[in-house]
């Protein structure tokens, strides 16, 4: 009992010595403890409930939930079977150089890339275009190309120019087509 007392006086008069500003800071140690523990827990609920889901989804037993996106399952096969199929991609690469050398494009070479489309029954393929031309011409191919080819993409566009005054422009376009992966 006698040690309890000594604890509780010792206590009081540290407070009575800290002030003011020792009660705010108190008060703040206080708060902070509060805080910290509700994050915790909040934490720790989002924790498990992740866990759960990673489970489910790498076990494969039971089929994930989809989100709702008030897009039913017919409207979503529909849009992905707008996509060109895999079995017209070197026809598309081509009409791609064609249709830059007719707006007076110099494509020398191209370099491609294929990936799979993560969620979605779609080829990316990523196309790296170095480019000569003037910069009128360059900016119709694009447009046009945006207009005609809906499953055409402008990834990334890095022009330079020789001369300020110059409208001739060289540079290097990422454009990414996007194809329906079905059967080849």
């Amino acid at each position: 009992m006698k040690r309890m007392l000594r604890v509780r006086e010792a206590l009081r008069r540290a407070f009575r010595g800290a002030g003011w500003a020792g009660a705010c800071g108190g008060l703040l140690l206080a708060l902070a403890v509060a805080v910290d523990q509700q994050a915790a827990s909040d934490i720790e609920t989002r924790r498990a409930a992740l866990g759960a889901e990673r489970a489910v989804l790498l076990g494969g037993d039971t089929p994930a939930r989809a989100a709702p996106t008030g897009i039913d399952r017919h409207t979503l096969q529909a849009f992905y079977q707008g996509f060109p199929p895999r079995s017209e991609l070197p026809a598309l690469l081509a009409a791609l150089q064609v249709q830059a050398e007719t707006h007076g494009i110099d494509v020398d070479r191209s370099d491609y890339r294929v990936s799979e489309e993560a969620g979605a029954p779609l080829l990316r393929v990523a196309l790296s275009l170095p480019v000569r031309a003037e910069y009128g011409a360059l900016y119709g191919w694009l447009s046009e190309l945006i207009a005609t080819a809906p499953h055409v993409a402008l990834e990334a566009i890095a022009l330079r120019r020789a001369d300020a005054r110059s409208d001739f422009v060289e540079g290097e376009l990422r454009l990414l087509v996007f194809v329906n992966r079905g059967a080849p």
